[in-house]
């Protein structure tokens, strides 16, 4: 099952807690420069985040930054810099090795402008 969290400017989605990967959440806020759609899943014990563009093309690249969860802080798994065109879709899958916890939050930071840090989607896959 997927859940799907939708994430944008200034919006706190989906803050600190965990969704299990058969439930699902929706946020919205209209007007938001960055409007993008995340699904999560969990195969294998693997984690996935999909990534949609669901604006208009990005006019700068975004930090995607991967973060594995604990019951005291988030911890730092991985980055990349990406810049989606409308409708572009990013998926990143993370191994259960390099996931000990279960537990994997996403955090997108627009090039463009400044937004409150904060869990855009986390999902638990154990």
């Amino acid at each position: 099952m997927f859940a799907v969290a939708l994430a944008a400017a200034g919006l706190s989605c989906l803050a600190a807690g965990t969704t299990p990967a058969s439930g699902a959440e929706t946020a919205l806020a209209a007007g938001s420069a960055l409007r993008i759609k995340i699904e999560t899943a969990c195969k294998d014990g693997d984690t996935i985040f999909k990534v949609l563009n669901t604006g208009q093309t990005w006019p700068k690249t975004s930090t995607f930054g991967i973060y594995r969860l604990t019951e005291k802080a988030g911890h730092i798994i991985t980055t990349r810099r990406m810049r989606l065109i409308e409708g572009q879709q990013a998926s990143f899958r993370i191994s259960a090795k390099r996931n000990p916890t279960g537990r994997l939050g996403l955090v997108v930071q627009p090039g463009w402008y400044t937004r409150k840090p904060a869990y855009d989607a986390t999902v638990a896959c154990r």
